[in-house]
């Protein structure tokens, strides 16, 4: 049971530290892709730069948000499907409505959200208590990660059944990985700071 939740608890840290920005040297493409987390509480507040949305942009991504919700809840709710096809959907649903919602950021606003998520790096950096050559590991891990994934699901010669086993074991590896990575008190400590509700993925 123990080891049970250690298993689910370095999974969450793993996809927490991914969508938190915890690298601050980032791409432009990778803040772009970011970006669309941004909420309507969050846009005119934040650690290091303004998002600043318009009326018109909330009411956008309130809508985006509320269809994707909507559509993700009946992905989970249908039987027919199994666990493993249900989060390649909700994959795919999530990428889509991050191309949607990107289009309705300017750029100054993709890079101000960029700025944002940096921030948020810095400080979860600090409270974990990361060593360089942990961020160094992380980085090339999730480097990886990404790179694996975009590779199985690009690809136009293996069936579905065939892309949900390499994207499971490409997970698996990845759980595995960063509990090799990471200390248990690091671990530890990501998990109380998701129960105060510190740090969450859309900030």
């Amino acid at each position: 049971m123990h080891r049970k939740w250690i298993q689910n608890t370095v999974l969450t840290l793993g996809m927490g530290l991914a969508s938190a920005g915890l690298f601050a040297q980032q791409t432009d493409q990778t803040a772009a892709a970011q970006a669309p987390e941004v909420s309507d509480q969050s846009a005119s507040t934040g650690m290091t730069g303004k998002v600043n949305l318009s009326p018109e942009q909330k009411k956008q991504l309130r809508e985006l948000r509320m269809s994707a919700h909507d559509q993700a809840a009946i992905i989970r709710h249908d039987s027919k499907l199994s666990a493993e096809e249900k989060m390649a959907k909700l994959q795919e649903l999530r990428a889509a409505t991050r191309d949607q919602m990107k289009t309705v950021l300017t750029p100054d606003q993709q890079k101000a959200w960029a700025e944002r998520r940096a921030a948020r790096h810095a400080e979860m950096v600090a409270k974990l208590e990361l060593t360089d050559e942990q961020q160094s590991k992380l980085k090339d891990l999730f480097k990886s990660t990404r790179e694996q994934r975009k590779s199985v699901l690009t690809s136009t010669t293996m069936t579905n059944d065939e892309k949900l086993a390499q994207l499971k074991q490409i997970r698996e590896t990845k759980k595995a990985q960063l509990a090799a990575i990471l200390t248990p008190d690091q671990i530890e400590k990501f998990r109380e700071m998701r129960k105060g509700h510190r740090f969450h993925g859309k900030g």
